[in-house]
């Protein structure tokens, strides 16, 4: 095997073994460790080797393999072979170039997906010429700048402007030194599958800047979530995601309601409002009637202004009279009298009882009323009254019309006192046989008996007796004396 052959197994056996190693490491980085592709591109040949001392050096088209590894967000190595058909003058004619380089690149902006980087290292460059059948082989050292740019999820294509200078100074036919410039396009597929992805956000590890982010959230180019209406709640997981600027959420996402009311809490200027009160656009309670219970609380919404209330907004009634407290000018009105709009009660009769409690509403002025509102029939020490006012016609035992008024008093104040027990007793003057006067004074009691049981006096508390004139009060000698001692007189018997 001659010297060329024996250069380019060698090559050839580095480059299988550093393509070949290159899939392991990548299997425990973020899924960028490894790549394996196909470059290609324009070699300017060194004058050196071609002859082409003359002229401009010519470009030259070249294919080859490549691979890299990269260890950080910063460094990558890498390794590629690159052949290179080269045209000459005679007697140098035609060649072929074959280069192996590896070296490390140092990459800027680390976590873009377009990436710049410088290179630097070294390789082997052997030389064939076709037509003298002799070939060279050199050491050379390497730099150049390039741009990396991810394609999917593990691809990236990229191209790099590199030189190559050979360590010596006296190579080749023309013994010279041996420079040459690459312009170099690759594309390689990632070896390490898809890269990691700890959050599941969509972003890889490699590039997520935030990589702690919650399932579901919606992220940006750099793994960090958005927060479009900046309640703290990250969109996609956000639930409200148009919530107002400013505006308390809960772990949903969604506008804080503390108090129930209807109106979020960025908005109630009333965030203490009673459950179940009505309220109104900034979430204050209305109190339509003014009684100081809200509305939706109050169960007696129309209350009249100035009534007072209870804590369910219905209005107070302390004497039960009908007009309600903070209204009522005599708020201690007694049980059943009837009162004005104001709350006070009347006396129609003016007896100093008030209607509704009046049993004889109707009292004539002035008359000397007992408790219940009726005339007194008995004063207290004294159980018989005469009835003044009552008259019968002339030797008969038939009422005056001018009688009933009295006797309608009377039938007032008795049915108020049913269980007193009331004689009616007839009396007469002196005037005529005694036995005339006695049946005359029995026929006039019993025709007010008969009067009273009439208008509805209990039949059972009356009794009637005629006494004649056995029982004068007045002397019987005077005009006068006669027409007193002619009486209705009312006893009580109990």
């Amino acid at each position: 095997m001659n010297r060329f052959n024996r250069l380019q197994a060698i090559g050839l056996a580095v480059l299988i073994v550093g393509l070949g190693s290159i899939g392991a490491p990548a299997m425990s980085g973020d899924g960028e460790g490894g790549d394996i592709g196909f470059v290609g591109g324009f070699s300017f040949p060194s004058d050196n080797a071609t002859g082409n001392f003359s002229k401009a050096t010519d470009a030259e088209f070249g294919v080859g393999v490549r691979g890299g590894i990269l260890f950080s967000n910063r460094w990558g190595w890498s390794i590629d072979g690159l052949y290179t058909p080269t045209s000459g003058l005679s007697p140098i004619s035609d060649s072929d170039m074959i280069t192996l380089r590896t070296g490390m690149e140092y990459f800027l902006q680390p976590d873009s997906d377009r990436r710049f980087f410088f290179s630097f290292g070294g390789g082997l460059t052997d030389i064939d010429y076709d037509t003298t059948n002799s070939s060279f082989d050199y050491g050379m050292y390497s730099f150049g700048i390039g741009q990396r740019v991810r394609v999917g999820d593990s691809n990236n294509f990229r191209w790099e402007l590199r030189v190559d200078r050979s360590f010596d100074d006296d190579l080749g036919p023309f013994s010279g030194k041996m420079n040459q410039e690459h312009l170099l396009f690759a594309y390689s597929w990632g070896s390490g599958g898809s890269p990691t992805d700890s959050d599941g956000d969509g972003v890889s590890d490699r590039r997520d800047r935030c990589p702690g982010t919650p399932r579901g959230a919606t992220v940006d180019e750099r793994g960090c979530p958005k927060d479009s209406d900046g309640d703290g709640v990250f969109d996609g997981i956000d639930a409200c995601p148009d919530t107002p600027k400013g505006w308390p959420v809960d772990g949903r996402g969604c506008a804080l309601d503390s108090d129930g009311d209807g109106v979020a809490d960025g908005k109630d200027d009333c965030p203490d409002t009673p459950r179940g009160a009505t309220v109104n656009d900034v979430g204050c309670p209305k109190d339509s009637d003014g009684d100081g219970v809200w509305d939706g609380i109050d169960k007696c919404p129309d209350t009249r202004k100035g009534s007072t209330v209870d804590a369910t907004g219905c209005p107070k009634d302390s004497d039960g009279d009908g007009v309600w407290d903070g209204i009522d000018k005599c708020p201690n009105t007694p049980k059943g009298a009837t009162v004005d709009a104001t709350g006070c009660p009347k006396d129609s009769d003016g007896d100093g009882v008030w209607d509704g409690i009046d049993r004889c509403p109707d009292t004539p002025a002035g008359a000397e009323v007992d408790e219940r509102g009726c005339p007194k029939l008995f004063e207290d020490e004294k159980k018989s009254l005469v009835l003044e006012g009552v008259n019968f016609e002339t030797n008969k035992a038939v009422l005056t019309s001018n009688s009933t008024t009295v006797l309608d008093r009377v039938v007032s104040s008795l049915k108020e006192w049913p269980e007193v027990r009331i004689e009616v007793g007839g009396h007469t003057d002196s005037s005529g046989a005694d036995s005339y006067n006695q049946t005359l004074s029995e026929a006039r009691a019993r025709a007010v008996l008969d009067y009273l049981v009439e208008h509805g006096v209990s039949a059972a508390s009356l009794s009637a007796k005629g006494y004649g004139e056995s029982n004068p009060i007045a002397d019987n000698g005077t005009r006068a004396g006669k027409a007193t001692n002619r009486r209705v007189e009312l006893t009580r018997q109990n």
